[in-house]
This record gives C-alpha cells, sequence and structure tokens, in this order.
C-alpha cells in the first residue's frame, strides 16, 4: 500500500514539473518577484504603461500598442502608472473590472515579466473597490505589489539589486496617489502625510547608506507648474486643460523641459502635502508621472527630475500617433543614472489609427461628441431651414399687400 501511495505521489511530481517547464511565463515572474537584479550588463530595463484606462472590451489599438512595446522593451519590470481601467464606463461591477484588468495583464503575464501597479483616480471611480482590484492583480505571480496600512491601496518599495553585492539597492516607490481631494480642498487626490512618513521612514532605516530613490504615481506633484508660466489663448506654444479652451493658458518656460513636451496643462492635486519636500529630503532622483495623457515632458525642479509619460490608452483622449510607453533603463551599481524614452506608436506599428475622434479624442469621448455635433448640425439645419420659410412668408404676404 506504501510503495502504491509512494508510486502515485512520485508521477504527481512528475507531472507537475512538466507543467512548471510547459508554463515558464509563471515561474519566471515568481521568481522574479523575490529578487529583482539587474543584468551582467549592469543595467534594469522597466517599462512604464500609463492610461490604458478602458473597459472589459479593451480597443484592439490599445492592446495591439502594449503587445509592441512589450516586445520592443525587453523589460525586466513592468509599472503600470494608474488609470488601468476607466471605472465609470464598467460600474460596481466585479466581473466587468476583472475582465478589463486581466485584459491589459495577461500580455505581460504571458511573457512573464514582473509589474506593479500606482493606482490612478479613474480605477475605482464609481466601480469596485481598489482593495478588491488589487487582489486581482495579485492572483498573477509575478505582481510585486503590497498593501502596508497606509492611506491609498497598493503602496510599495522595490528594492533593484546590482552586480556589485556590496552596493546598497536601488528604491523603486510605487505610491497610491488618490483618487479626488475632499470637498472642502476639491481637485485630484494627492499622498498623504502618512505616506510621506512611511517612505521617509523606509528611507531612514538605510542610515547614512541610504539609496538612491526612484518614485513612480498616477497624479503628479504640484511643482510641475514650476516648468510652464501664463500664455495667451492660442498663441504659439501655448496649451490648456484638454478641449477646454476656456480654461487658464500656459506654455513651456524657455529651457525648462529637457525632451518631449506639455501637450495639456498638468492636473495635479490643489493641496501640498509635503511630498515634493521628502523626496528632497530623502535623495529621490527622478519622479514619473501618468494622469494627463498628452504630456511627455522630461525636466528638471530643484534637482529631481519629474517626468509625464503619455497615455497608451485609445478609449479616452491621446495624442494620436504619439500614443505610446516609456522605457526606462537603470543602473542600480550607478543609481544615480537612468536613460528613458518615450516610444510611441508610429515607432513600432506602421498602421493608420483611422478616425481622429479615435486616435485623438478616444472613443468614449467620440460616443459623445459625435452624435452632439450631429444633433447639433440637425439642430442648426432645421433652424435655418424655418428662417428661409419665415423669410418666405413675410416675402409674400407684402407682396400680396402691395398688389
Amino acid at each position: 500500500m506504501k510503495k502504491t501511495v509512494l508510486r502515485i505521489l512520485t508521477v504527481c511530481m512528475v507531472l507537475c514539473m512538466g507543467f512548471m517547464l510547459l508554463c515558464p511565463a509563471g515561474a519566471k515572474a515568481q521568481e522574479a518577484g523575490q529578487e529583482l537584479i539587474a543584468r551582467e550588463d549592469g543595467s534594469f530595463r522597466v517599462l512604464l504603461v500609463a492610461d490604458t484606462q478602458d473597459t472589459d472590451k479593451p480597443q484592439q489599438q490599445m492592446l495591439e500598442l502594449l503587445n509592441a512595446e512589450l516586445d520592443n522593451a525587453d523589460a525586466d519590470l513592468v509599472i503600470f502608472l494608474g488609470d488601468v481601467i476607466y471605472g465609470p464606463s464598467i460600474g460596481n461591477d466585479a466581473e466587468k473590472a476583472e475582465a478589463a484588468i486581466r485584459a491589459v495583464v495577461d500580455p505581460v503575464d504571458q511573457r512573464g515579466i514582473p509589474f506593479a501597479v500606482a493606482f490612478g483616480n479613474h480605477d475605482d471611480q464609481d466601480c469596485i473597490s481598489k482593495e478588491e482590484q488589487l487582489a486581482i492583480y495579485q492572483s498573477y505571480p509575478g505582481c510585486l505589489n503590497e498593501d502596508p496600512e497606509l492611506p491609498g491601496v497598493g503602496n510599495t518599495c522595490l528594492q533593484i539589486k546590482g552586480q556589485d553585492a556590496e552596493s546598497a539597492p536601488l528604491l523603486l516607490w510605487i505610491m497610491d496617489s488618490g483618487t479626488y481631494a475632499e470637498k472642502e480642498i476639491g481637485g485630484y487626490g494627492y499622498v498623504t502625510q502618512e505616506q510621506n512618513e512611511w517612505f521617509r521612514s523606509g528611507i531612514a532605516a538605510y542610515g547614512e547608506n541610504a539609496p538612491v530613490s526612484y518614485v513612480f504615481q498616477h497624479i503628479p506633484v504640484p511643482q510641475v507648474f514650476e516648468l510652464i508660466e501664463p500664455a495667451a489663448p492660442f498663441s504659439k506654444g501655448s496649451f490648456c486643460t484638454f478641449m477646454n479652451p476656456t480654461t487658464k493658458w500656459y506654455r513651456e518656460k524657455e529651457g525648462a523641459v529637457r525632451t518631449g513636451c506639455f501637450g495639456e496643462t498638468p492636473c495635479p492635486p490643489k493641496y501640498d502635502s509635503g511630498q515634493f519636500q521628502s523626496w528632497k529630503d530623502c535623495g529621490v532622483r527622478a519622479a514619473f508621472f501618468g494622469h494627463d495623457h498628452t504630456n511627455d515632458y522630461v525636466a528638471t525642479v530643484e534637482g529631481i527630475d519629474l517626468i509625464a509619460t503619455s497615455g497608451i490608452g485609445f478609449y479616452s483622449y491621446g495624442r494620436g500617433y504619439d500614443h505610446g510607453a516609456r522605457l526606462l533603463i537603470l543602473h542600480p551599481d550607478k543609481p544615480e543614472e537612468y536613460e528613458t524614452e518615450m516610444v510611441y506608436y508610429r515607432d513600432l506599428i506602421d498602421k493608420p489609427l483611422g478616425f481622429i475622434q479615435t486616435s485623438n479624442m478616444g472613443v468614449q469621448i467620440s460616443r459623445i461628441v459625435i452624435p452632439a455635433s450631429a444633433g447639433i448640425l440637425v439642430f442648426l439645419i432645421a433652424l435655418i431651414t424655418v428662417i428661409i420659410l419665415l423669410r418666405r412668408r413675410r416675402r409674400r404676404k407684402k407682396s400680396l399687400k402691395k398688389e
């Protein structure tokens, strides 16, 4: 009897080992989730994906671009910079939310790449909670998100180790920047003081040998406004809030932006929680944001690089052929050094995007704008027709009076 049981267990173990060999993606991601180490050449490649912002029936252009970005990047890690899904178009439907998340994460998981998510303001808007969404992400072996007892969900610190075993690890901070601020403050969410203290204490734990840090979150800090200045509406190089020319107009300060550009007025929180000051105090090298779909600037404010990543999704608005993702190459053994570049749709895919409503305004807005425009056009035609008929009627009356 014991021999029979032993044989059965042996067969089960062989089958399990065979299954693992047939599924290298999951095995690789799980191994990478335990320890992130630079390559032999000292580099560590990160793909930053911002604002897929889609539904349970995602746009094929987004999926095609995401897959092309993953193939091109040869990444060691993927970081989603928030708004993976668009909550209002999904509603409080757990099945739809899960389908929307899995549509975006599956291509990453299939390649065995570990990943982390910085939640955005639209992820849980009118949708299931971030906690429920985090559970879906964590069902993947490659999900590196933790969830300490802090405001927000999924706040995480990742250590990237270099080839030099004696050097301090490079730290990547994944922050939940909130959704919307309290009513008395208004505007977008922000990283709270409790999160700032968690960040500070994490750095302090290293003592005098504190490693260099990089920060990743959805909503930018208010200090991005130090890169721009007021401008006359519609003047050369000016921009406003997307599709809202009634807002205040700006332009880039001369020499402020090294690469990329502002395509719209940034939308940071109105409240400054002291996050930027904590970065200055604790040796942050650069911070990366999503949120503003048409911004992809690289600039420096008070010694810290502030870097935007344009949106990859076509459900909401974007930059046409400049939809894309950002490749970031880190060097843990030389932590102050990094390279980054945007890789756009036009760089990877030789296929027309189609109507401007889809490529720039997004499917979501197009569904509103096109019918509304058609309705306005019909109304104007009807109004002009009525005016013409009334004028003709008056002319007839005048002619009859003369007779």
